[in-house]
């Protein structure tokens, strides 16, 4: 006599089957590989800028861009092949929770971001290639090529966050056996590939930023106001789709973690320059200016996530004084110790980097130019403009990160 299974029992049987073939840990093999990437694109990027300032003139397969490919490479290689999976192979019942595109093939949402941004990204390297054999040297981190580069490496690392909270969405929906799809050594998983992920999408947009946030300009207004953009547009997201009490706190440490562990690594590694004139004959990589300290806005911010009971439009205006208030207090003090006090000239703050091709006598090497210091008044008043800015972005981040949960597909 044959058992013939309910429909709930072969649904569960199929997803578990599928999920046993494709997984690791019950999480997809290409949301690894896209979390990964993540972090290769912007260390691959963080490298690139020391080599163009400690090196110079570099070629089409250098070691920097060579990371950075092979990020573009491993994201988008294994989200095409987790389309091709699920296309050919998944059962009918997953690919009810996937997009169906050209009539044809199946994808996760997160998946599509990524191959999009990794054939950007690709597409990105030899106009790069031409852009210096005509033009010469960079002299600016947004070059069209690098424009282009950089908004690929945006959607794959933003593709990395959308898949992971995919997954993380359906560990808080059950299952019609009555458990759960992922136990809690699968949730630590997800939530440390998501603070990977998001860290480096972080850490991406203030280096591709940094025109605007670097150390010089943290005593101007628009540097408040540009990093109430970049920070409050993405960070309360991130916190709110970890659903973790310290959510933001996490991302903006990842953030740090990146940027000062590139720095520390790299100065660790001779070079010298290879391209004239060479007026500061550096002997190692040149770090990037140490990051922005996020951490204790983030603390703040998860504070009033925690504990402030009202809505949104309320969690957005504390959410927005808590950060521009921390900010202000933190880096136009600090800035000042990194530019302009001994003490920061070391192998941990790295203050002492300079350009090859930039005279090392310079006057203003270790202080501000009369123009980058804006009178106090007129700073307050950018933070107070900086402050309305960052309430209409949380609350426009906290919406985002209402649909980053609420994402099954």
């Amino acid at each position: 006599m044959s058992l013939t299974l309910s429909p709930g029992a072969e649904y569960v049987k199929q997803k578990r089957s599928y999920r046993t073939l494709t997984t690791v840990f019950g999480i997809p093999l290409y949301v690894y590989a896209v979390s990964l990437a993540s972090l290769f694109t912007i260390v691959g990027i963080l490298w690139d800028i020391s080599w163009h300032t400690t090196i110079g003139r570099d070629q089409f397969l250098s070691p920097p861009h060579l990371l950075i490919y092979l990020g573009a490479i491993f994201g988008g290689l294994f989200s095409g092949i987790q389309v091709l999976v699920n296309t050919f192979s998944a059962p009918p019942v997953v690919k009810q929770g996937l997009v169906k595109i050209w009539g044809f093939f199946y994808s996760s949402l997160g998946a599509l971001f990524c191959i999009w941004g990794a054939i950007a990204m690709l597409t990105s390297a030899p106009f790069d290639d031409w852009w210096h054999n005509t033009y010469g040297l960079d002299v600016v981190i947004l070059s069209p090529p690098h424009v282009l580069l950089g908004l690929g490496m945006l959607f794959m690392q933003f593709g990395a966050c959308v898949s992971i909270s995919k997954y993380l969405n359906l560990h808080q929906r059950p299952s019609i056996s009555g458990g759960s799809f992922f136990d809690e050594r699968r949730d630590l998983i997800l939530k440390l590939l998501f603070v990977v992920a998001a860290s480096s999408l972080l850490a991406m947009v203030c280096t591709l930023l940094n025109e605007y946030l670097d150390t010089r300009n943290q005593r101007t207004a628009l540097f408040y106001q540009v990093a109430t953009i970049a920070v409050l547009l993405f960070v309360p997201a991130f916190g709110r789709s970890l659903r973790i009490k310290w959510g933001m706190t996490a991302v903006a440490l990842g953030y740090m973690v990146i940027m000062a562990g590139c720095n520390l690594v790299l100065q660790l590694f001779p070079a010298v320059p290879k391209l004239g004139p060479i007026l500061n004959p550096v002997t190692h990589f040149q770090p990037f200016q140490f990051p922005l300290v996020l951490v204790v806005p983030a603390v703040l911010m998860d504070l009033v996530m925690h504990h402030f009971k009202g809505g949104d439009w309320g969690k957005a205006v504390l959410i927005s004084l808590a950060f521009v208030a921390a900010l202000l207090a933190i880096q136009y003090p600090f800035s000042g110790f990194l530019l302009e006090s001994p003490l920061a000239r070391n192998w941990f703050f790295g203050s002492e980097a300079w350009y090859y091709g930039l005279d090392p006598n310079w006057a203003y090497r270790y202080k501000f130019l009369p123009e980058e210091l804006q009178p106090v008044g007129v700073v307050l008043k950018g933070v107070a403009i900086a402050f309305v800015i960052g309430i209409l972005v949380s609350r426009l981040s906290l919406r985002w990160g209402k649909w980053l949960q609420s994402i099954q597909r």
